[in-house]
This record gives structure tokens, sequence and C-alpha cells, in this order.
């Protein structure tokens, strides 16, 4: 009995746990230890660490966005801003020429005045101004559209058959773009465009973008592939692949505020046209850099990629390096390959 007693009390003893002290003591090198932890967490720049990945994700989105839409996208880079932007273009209008009226995409069926179709277009039929009186002309009612916007960037892609070397309207969009073909089988293209104003909050129009090609791009007699782009950089005229004029520029394209014209004016063009087909920016995504980080100086302005999602050749013939800097001194490389993968 007396050891049974002894063996209780000493059990009885382990059970009572710490002191009031003894705890006190434990919580206070448990707040010590946690705000040591806390003051190192916090020293950690989360943000910046995810610069490249978010960097990484915009180049990819403009290489996706090309390859399921079979569409160029660009990716536009502001070093100074810390801003990376990605657009993709998207056909807003497309137009052949195989029957009259002429059927388009969306809607924008239109009508034809003193001009005709011709059997030997470029593909199927074409519409024909050689020997057509003044004004005439096909005219489709884009502005009525508003996805019809060329305000961030265009791309026209059309065929064309010079039958005479004279001046004359090729297109017109409302007052906004316009194509002439010049008397030696040239072509000039003019762009209205307009700035936002900073200090009064207004959108202003800031001029006029024009380029001449040179004499003889056209072939007479032939079908030629025309493309016109412009990225809010340059404006730029190619002629089956090559290309044969540019000039710089930075503005918003003007608002389409009339319907789309082909041939028109006093003096109509003196050859045939096909497969029309308009494309503007349908996708954006753009981020900032957070504080921090900035974009190396010698990066590039706009990174272009093709409708296969790839690089675009006749912009960039080797892969693309994009530099990003760091406060604390560490510098990170982002790489597009010309396949347009991105690592």
């Amino acid at each position: 009995m007396h050891v049974r007693a002894v063996r209780r009390r000493g059990s009885e003893r382990g059970r009572r746990g710490m002191t009031l002290i003894e705890l006190m003591l434990v919580m206070g090198l448990l707040a010590l230890l946690l705000g040591f932890g806390v003051g190192a967490i916090s020293s950690i720049d989360v943000g910046s660490y995810g610069s490249g990945s978010m960097v990484r994700s915009v180049l990819r989105s403009a290489g996706n966005w090309s390859r399921a839409r079979q569409a160029p996208a660009r990716v536009r880079i502001d070093a100074a801003a810390g801003r990376i932007s990605a657009e993709g273009l998207a056909v807003i209008g497309t137009w052949h020429f195989e029957s009259l009226p002429p059927k388009a995409a969306f809607g924008l069926n239109g009508q034809v005045i003193d001009a005709e179709l011709v059997d030997d277009g470029y593909v199927g039929k074409a519409l024909g101004f050689y020997g057509a009186p003044d004004g005439a002309r096909y005219e489709s009612p884009v502005h009525t559209d508003p996805a019809f916007g060329l305000d961030q960037g265009f791309q026209i892609q059309v065929a064309l058959r010079p039958e005479a070397m004279r001046r004359g309207a090729l297109l017109q969009l409302g007052g906004s773009l316009k194509v002439e073909a010049t008397n030696r089988l040239g072509l000039k293209v003019t762009l209205a465009t307009q700035r936002f104003d900073d200090e009064t909050g207004e959108v202003k129009t800031a001029g006029r973008a024009s380029v001449d090609t040179p004499t003889g791009v056209l072939a007479m007699d032939a079908w030629n592939r025309v493309l016109i782009t412009y990225d809010r950089a340059r404006l730029e005229v190619w002629v089956e692949g090559i290309l044969v004029a540019a000039v710089n520029e930075e503005g918003d394209v003007e608002k389409v505020a009339g319907p789309m014209v082909l041939g028109g004016g006093q003096r109509p063009w003196a050859g045939s046209m096909d497969n029309l087909v308009i494309s503007g920016v349908g996708a954006q995504e753009e981020i900032l850099l957070p504080m921090g980080v900035q974009f190396a100086p010698e990066t590039l302005a706009t990174i272009a990629f093709d409708a296969d999602g790839g690089l675009d050749r006749s912009v960039h013939d080797e892969p693309v390096l994009i530099g990003l800097q760091y406060d604390d001194g560490r510098t990170e490389i982002v790489r597009v390959n010309l396949y347009g993968t991105v690592e």
C-alpha cells in the first residue's frame, strides 16, 4: 500500500505542466524568433522575382494568338515606362468579287456603281475599273460596324492588276486612309492620325503620314500582291513580299467615319483588284514591370510574330533577347527563338 501511494503522487507531479513563468519565457522566445523571421521575409521583393514570368507570358500570348488565328501579332516594349504589351491582328473585313452585288464577310456588303466584274481575277472573278467612267466605284458601309476599327494598327492585303499607267484612286476608308496609284506603276498611301493630349484630355488630329513607293513596283497586266501595314511605329508598303516604302509614325489612326470606297474619284484606277482582306488589332494584353525592375536600354521596341507563331523573318533574322535589370544588381534574359518559343 505504501509503494502504490508513492507512485501515484509521482505521476500527479508529471502531469502538472509548465508554470506561468516557464510559459511566459517560452512565449517570449517564440516571439523573438518569429520577429527575426518576419523581418527577413519582408526584405524580399516578391513581386520583382516574377517579372521574367510576366514578360514570358505576354510573349507567349502573342505567339499563341498568331498560331490560333493564323494572323500576325506583335509585342511592343516601352523601356522607359517599363511597359510590355501584346497585340494580335484579327480579320475585320474580306471582299471577294464573284457576283453582283459582291458578298462580304461580317455583313459588310456594298454596291457596285459603274464598275464591272472580270472573269480572269486573281482567284475566280475580280472587280474591274479599266475603261469605266469617272466616278465608277464600289462602296461598303464599314463605318457602321463598331468592330471595324483601325486606330491601334491594321494590315491590308489586296491583289492589284494595273492595265494602264495612269494615276487613280484605289481605296479610301472614310478620311482615315487613302491608297492611290501613281502615273508610273507606283503607289501612294496617306494615313490620318490622332493623339491624346495629356494636358487637355482631348484627342487631337496629329496630321497625315504619307509614303510613296518608287515607280515601277507594280507589274503591268499581271497580278501583284500588295500588303500595307501600320503598327503605330511605321507605315509600310510591301509588294510581292518585298518592302518597297516605309515612313515612321506613332499616332493612332483616326476613326473611320465614312464608307470604304474602291475606285471612285474623278479618275478611278485603270485596273482590276481582288482578294481584299483588312485586319485590325483584335486583342491586347499589357503589363507594367514592378518597382525595382527595368528593361535593358538595348531592348527592341517591337517584336513581330508571323501567322505561324514564329518570329517574322522579314523583321528578325536572329533570336530576340530581352534584358531585365533589377535594382539589387541581378540581371535576367528572356529569349525568343526564331520559331517563337520563349525561354
